[in-house]
């Protein structure tokens, strides 16, 4: 009897707590924070699971029910599994329609079946596994679950001043999706450095959620597919980085996919490269939602500018790394200076083949093939499929 008052009162504690912030800004009490020091492995991969589920809640500003926290510490505390979990939550709305309020039923429902998936061993890594979660998590919660989108969208941003991404057509959903995945299984991660890891997951991401091949519920979707993906590959992804910042990495997202030339503003990766580092690497990466904001640096912080650093620190090193490996080869000082050259346009972003390198330098069509082979060989850049025939990007 003890016991369950104590729960209660947790509970309750938790509801008062939050916050109503449009920048999630705020420090909000976390319902499992007392299971933060277990030592049991079973337990704590339930914790990071429910932590997680109930986390993810946030990328669309929804909060559990007190049942929900309630039945989810039952099955850390192994007094339930995590089938009866489920069963648990779908009676709870089958019973009474007093609990359907402010999308709580969503949140309820979709933490429980996050928390299963989570608790799952198997993965495939294909289109059909991604497109499978969708229509886990949100079963009788949306109309579309597990279908593709058959119409164009925009969304507004509240980081892009109310602008939308540029989301994938509705007529080439299915075949974008299925270039993303097999282009990233082709993807050989032997050799590369942690930054070099982590560059690479976070541009297949940003693809990935770009597409948006779904109605809604998009960004679940893609974390909880990230996330054991990642399980896959042997990482431990088991801190709350996702639990906490939720929101943070949808807004992430979005500032990886946007570009107004107009008025200077390029797609931006450092934010969702952040979050990975605080991710795998156990970093700690200041992840504010407010600095993800496209006119942040016209705001009362602009005195911090900590991502104006980050990139002028990230140019510098891209620099260094291009500078080193030239300097430990053994090719021509003008072949050094082209290669320069065509760095400095193209940049990381840019595709390009011969005709431009032929542009660029003013040079003929022979010499601008062997100058892409040799830049190709030095593993200064990556061939592109699906693009043309002979066409690179810059990696370094």
């Amino acid at each position: 009897m003890i016991i369950d008052d104590r729960k209660r009162i947790r509970d309750k504690e938790f509801l008062m707590s939050k916050k109503k912030n449009p920048q999630n800004e705020e420090i909000q009490k976390d319902p499992f924070e007392e299971y933060f020091r277990i030592s049991e492995p079973d337990k704590a991969d339930k914790v990071y699971a429910w932590q997680t589920a109930v986390g993810l809640q946030d990328v669309d500003k929804l909060s559990p029910s007190e049942y929900l926290l309630k039945t989810a510490r039952e099955n850390i505390e192994g007094e339930i599994s995590i089938e009866e979990a489920k069963k648990r939550i779908e009676s709870y709305y089958e019973e009474s329609s007093h609990h359907r309020k402010e999308r709580t039923e969503e949140a309820d429902k979709v933490s429980v079946r996050i928390a299963e998936i989570l608790s799952e061993e198997s993965f495939v890594f294909s289109p059909t596994q991604y497109i499978s979660i969708h229509q886990r998590l949100f079963r009788g919660i949306f109309s579309h679950a597990g279908r593709i989108r058959d119409y164009d969208i925009s969304k507004k941003e509240w980081v892009l001043n109310g602008a939308s991404v540029m989301y994938g057509g509705a007529t080439e959903l299915r075949a974008t999706l299925d270039y993303d995945f097999r282009t990233e299984k082709e993807f050989r991660y032997a050799d590369l450095t942690m930054t070099e890891i982590i560059d690479h997951l976070a541009r297949f991401v940003s693809r990935l959620w770009q597409i948006h091949i779904f109605g809604e519920g998009n960004t679940r979707t893609t974390a909880v597919f990230l996330i054991k993906y990642l399980r896959s590959m042997g990482f431990r992804v088991n801190n709350d980085v996702f639990a906490k910042n939720a929101w943070y990495f949808r807004n992430a997202l979005v500032r990886a996919n946007y570009t107004d030339l107009q008025k200077g503003i390029f797609e931006d990766r450092s934010f969702l490269e952040q979050f990975l580092r605080n991710l795998l690497m156990g970093e700690n990466h200041e992840l504010r939602n407010r600095y993800l904001h496209i006119e942040w640096d016209k705001t009362t912080y602009s005195n911090e500018k900590r991502h104006i650093k980050q990139h002028i620190g990230r140019h510098i090193q891209a620099e260094n790394d291009m500078n080193k490996i030239l300097e430990e080869t053994a090719v021509s000082s003008r072949t050094k200076a082209n290669i320069i050259l065509l760095r400095e346009a193209f940049g990381n972003e840019k595709i390009f083949g011969r005709g431009d390198v032929v542009e660029i330098l003013g040079i003929t069509e022979k010499p601008a093939s062997t100058l892409l082979g040799k830049m190709h060989t030095l593993h200064l850049t990556e061939r592109i499929t699906g693009a043309g025939k002979g066409k690179y990007r810059f990696i370094v």
